[in-house]
């Protein structure tokens, strides 16, 4: 309740206590909300309000006086506070409070509203087809179709059956071309996977093959240098003996002389 609100209404309370009148501020509101004088009705109902306990009746028409007058928020509260009183009114304070919810968007809480309903009473048709209609803006395709066709089987002979038999034929294609799609989505990543898992083996065969060239090819370089260095041991043993050259002058290993 805002302060001015506040202020108004024990401004009221005090002139009535004051004067003595024996004004019924509940059976006021309800007549200025069904003026549509939707502020005057906020007032009085919340000075009916100040004056004692709350009941289903007063909390139902306060709370509809709220909405009709831009205050969603309160109204919302004063629903759901009805609501918890768990009296006979209870599925229509939960109703209103998921319309309440749905206009101001909060669709989360207006499904949970009617759902809270429907867990009550799950042959109340309003509240089908007021979930049906939020799972449409959430695009929950499939909690729509199962609420639209539950709704048409509870009041068959609704004003709406043509139009919502238009939407349960709209929204079977586009289940089958979500689950197609879905589908598609499937096969095109296992063919990725498929297509990158043959791309790593290739890879790791052609790493494999390349290891292999490159030791086959250390290998016969190594071959190759161990020939050359054997080849080399050999020769250095003529390298060690001196030469007789052209002279034949014959060499070897002891002690030798000049001939005179």
């Amino acid at each position: 309740m805002s302060n001015w609100r506040k202020a108004a209404t024990a401004l009221l309370l005090g002139l009535v206590c004051h004067v003595g009148w024996g004004l019924d501020f509940a059976a006021e509101g309800e007549k200025q909300l069904s003026q549509n004088n939707a502020a005057k009705a906020v007032t009085y109902f919340e000075a009916a309000l100040a004056q004692g306990s709350p009941n289903e009746r007063l909390l139902l028409n306060l709370g509809l006086a709220y909405q009709k007058n831009g205050q969603a928020a309160d109204a919302r509260r004063t629903f759901r506070q009805g609501a918890d009183l768990a009296g006979g009114e209870q599925k229509t304070f939960l109703l209103n409070l998921g319309v309440s919810s749905y206009l101001a968007q909060d669709f989360a809480g207006a499904e949970a509203a009617y759902s809270e309903v429907l867990g009550i009473d799950g042959t109340f048709a309003q509240a089908r087809l007021n979930r049906a209609n939020t799972r449409l803006k959430t695009q929950n395709w499939t909690g729509a179709a199962e609420d639209y066709r539950a709704y048409q089987a509870l009041a068959p002979a609704n004003p709406q059956k043509e139009k919502i038999d238009k939407i349960l034929a709209m929204l079977e294609q586009a289940a089958t071309e979500a689950e197609a799609a879905k589908l598609a989505e499937e096969t095109r990543k296992k063919a990725e996977a498929e297509a990158k898992a043959v791309a790593t083996a290739a890879a790791e065969a052609a790493k494999q093959k390349a290891d292999a060239d490159a030791a086959a090819e250390k290998a016969k370089q190594e071959e190759i240098l161990a020939r050359i260095r054997e080849s080399l041991e050999n020769s250095s043993d003529d390298s060690k003996s001196l030469s007789t050259g052209q002279s034949g002058v014959k060499a070897d290993d002891g002690e030798f002389s000049l001939d005179d």
